[in-house]
């Protein structure tokens, strides 16, 4: 559903009051330096000037560093130090081995799925290449309180954990069995059923997604489904829609 996810409109402003005096409104940010590494960067990101949406900035440019430079756990970089780290990295890469056609190659979109009093849901998808049989790609989503722009755990937005597992596991087990002829028991190696590691939302419900080698094998790709409000609303804390 949102793999590759694209802003089908760059100037085209989503705009949302929380309060009178609060409003977050979106326009789309690229970063697409002059580097020998092929990077592409293209995220929404909140004009205003206030803590909510500074803090809401700040946290996707945070996703996205961490993205490029996977390897450090520091957590401190911005954006442009990663990029400038990353793309180091590929030339002293080239310097000892000049003869190497490899290129490395980076791509991330981000795009408001929904923004409502309560919630603003972004989904993040990047791509990263640095050689081998295939590059790394994911798929994460960024669920923002409105009032204070902070991330929202999963405590902050199910009310019955337990109750919710039992939903996603029976949506997973029919989508398995429906589109891919096969066992959820395979999909978790035996170990038993676990949600995802981040789930959204968009108008039509909650949005399940399994990443690459969160469950199953790579061959098996992305598993994603929505979970309809009407089932999904006894679990949640917050109604989005």
């Amino acid at each position: 559903m949102i793999k590759r996810l694209a802003f089908l409109s760059l100037l085209a402003l989503l705009t949302f009051s929380c309060e009178e005096d609060i409003s977050i409104t979106f326009e789309g940010s690229i970063i697409s330096p002059k580097t020998t590494a092929d990077i592409d960067i293209l995220y929404p990101k909140a004009k205003e000037n206030h803590t909510v949406a500074k803090q809401i900035n700040n946290k996707i440019e945070h996703y996205i560093a961490q993205q490029i430079n996977f390897k450090d756990t520091s957590n401190t970089l911005s954006i442009k130090e990663v990029i400038s780290k990353f793309d180091n990295e590929l030339k002293q890469f080239k310097a000892d081995f000049p003869e190497t056609p490899q290129e490395w190659e980076v791509n991330i979109e981000g795009e408001v799925l929904l923004q409502t009093p309560e919630i603003i849901c972004i989904g993040m998808s990047s791509y990263m290449y640095t050689g081998g049989a295939h590059g790394n790609d994911r798929i994460d989503f960024l669920n923002f309180d409105t009032e204070t722009g902070k991330l929202m755990a999963i405590a902050d937005l199910i009310t019955n954990i337990d109750g919710f597992s039992k939903l996603v596991e029976t949506h997973l087990k029919k989508e398995i069995e429906t589109n891919k002829n096969d066992t959820i028991e395979n999909y978790f190696f035996g170990q038993g059923f676990t949600l995802p590691e981040s789930f959204g939302f968009n108008d039509i419900g909650v949005i399940i997604l399994y990443n690459q080698y969160e469950i199953a094998s790579y061959a098996q790709g992305i598993t994603e489904f929505v979970i309809p409000y009407n089932e999904a609303e006894p679990f949640l804390k917050i109604m989005p829609l």
